[in-house]
Parts: C-alpha cells; structure tokens; sequence
C-alpha cells in the first residue's frame, strides 16, 4: 500500500494522491467509509486521460505502478468531515444547511457542549466520542461559513498559542508544577492580542462575574463587601475545603433568592449587565 503524497495544485488547493500500484478494492476496503459514495475521485493513469469515477466505484479500480488517484478531500483527520461539509452547503446541496449563520447555530454550539459534559461526568466514554463528534461539526460548520477565516486558520491559530503558552515544553523555559504552569499560563493570556467584550451576556451569570472581576469591574455597595469579607474568614479559617466554601455560599445565595421568590441567576445576570453595557431591566 503506497502512502499518502501531498501535492498542491496550481489553484493553492490542498490536493491528496494515492501512487499505484493498488488495488481499488483493498483501498475501499480501508478508506471507503472516508467520504460518500458519491463523491468524486480524479484517476490519473500514466500516459492516458484523467477521468472522475465516484467513490464508491473506487472498488473496481486497478492502477499499476505509475497510476494515480486523486482523493475526493482531504483524508487525514477531520478532512472528510469538512467535503462533507462542503457538499452540504454547495448549491445543490442542504436547503437547511445553506440557510444557517453562526447566530442561528449558536444554540446547537451549546446543547452539544452540555451534552459532551453530560457524557463526561457519566463517564460514558462511548458516548463521549458521539457528542465530541457533534461539539466538531459545530466547529466545521462555522469555520465553513465564516466570511474571514478558515478551518486551517482555525487549527493553525490553535496550534500557535499551544506552542507560545507552554515555552516550558517548546523552548528553554522550565516549570516544575501544575500550579506553577497555571500561574504562568494566566501571565501568558494577558500577552495576546486584546479583544473586545461586547457580547458577554451570552455567559452564565456566575462566568461573566468572574470575567468582569478580573478586569476590575466589581460592584461597591455594602452588601458586596460584607459577604465578601465574610467569605474570606471562613477562608482563612480553613473551615472545609475552598471549593466546598464557595459552592455552600452561591447555594445559599440560591436558597435565600428562593425563599423570596426570586431568580440568584437572573438577578446577577441584570446586574452585571447594567455594570457592564448599561442596560437596566428593572
């Protein structure tokens, strides 16, 4: 079996080439679930005319040595699933999927990324790679309709910033700890490029606190520095664990928001916006 050849192609387009000799069905047999049976393939016999055969064909194909077949997308990694993606959005392709936008999409971002968490903490591996497959697809899908960048820029970006925010791994730095690691890596976010925070009201009430902390933002009536304070001499007093302290006082912030017939969540939420954009929704 021949290995995988990159060769780009005079339009810039990433283009994958399997050399012969082979044979198609050996081929199908192993990579024919890649891509739907009826994509097309390009077969390229030495000294003849190339010509397309769909995918599923590719079974009936024999090329010797010289011969070369010329693969519908990308084969390696998540490369099918973006010819797929791109079928899906062509003209003839989904009517649904043509219509969307990365607002209308946003929904299905987040139900996936709950139900991957959902996965997690049932320990349902299984069903972990179900719904990581779905959290990806939501990343092809608005790397395919975005209008000013690509999957590639997506990944190639990723990979950047994993390599610029662990020098203690790519380059001379050295950090012996785990904590040690998150200290640095938190000096390292404040390093990259700032971005603006116009629609930070899409996070849960208790994410967007925390955001808005870190920036300074933070409220200074009575009541928060009482609470504060008080919160910081359980702390100190090493009464239970800090995880176990924090949570038993949002659970309390719930209960008494209860007992008044109130919404912890909402009421954070409206505050913040008003410290945040202005808005005032009482």
């Amino acid at each position: 079996m021949s290995e995988w050849t990159f060769r780009p192609s005079g339009d810039a387009e990433d283009r994958f080439i399997i050399e012969g000799p082979f044979d198609g069905e050996d081929l199908y047999v192993r990579f024919g679930a890649y891509f739907p049976g009826n994509s097309r393939a390009l077969l390229l016999p030495q000294g003849e005319t190339p010509r397309e055969i769909e995918w599923k064909d590719l079974k009936t194909i024999q090329l010797q040595a010289g011969d070369r077949l010329q693969l519908p997308g990308n084969p390696t990694s998540v490369g099918p699933l973006e010819h797929v993606m791109t079928r899906l959005l062509a003209e003839d392709g989904c009517p649904w999927d043509r219509e969307q936008t990365p607002l209308s999409l946003l929904r299905y971002l987040l139900d996936e990324s709950y139900e991957a968490s959902e996965a997690i903490v049932a320990g349902d591996e299984a069903g972990l790679a179900d719904e990581l497959g779905d959290v990806l697809l939501q990343v092809v899908f608005h790397s395919a309709i975005a209008k000013t960048f690509s999957l590639a820029d997506v990944v190639h970006g990723q990979v950047a910033k994993l390599i610029r925010r662990h020098p203690h791994v790519f380059s001379d730095e050295h950090w012996a700890t785990a904590s040690a690691v998150a200290s640095q890596w938190e000096q390292l976010k404040t390093l990259d490029p700032p971005r603006t925070h116009a629609a930070e009201w899409v996070y849960p009430s208790l994410v967007w606190a925390r955001r808005l902390g870190k920036r300074g933002i933070l409220p200074t009536s009575n009541v928060f520095e009482a609470v504060s304070e008080l919160l910081k001499v359980y702390i100190g007093n090493g009464e239970g664990k800090l995880e176990e302290t924090l949570a038993d006082a949002a659970w309390a912030v719930a209960d008494v928001s209860r007992q008044y017939h109130q919404d912890a969540e909402w009421s954070l939420w409206t505050r913040l916006a008003f410290f945040s954009n202005g808005m005032n929704f009482s």
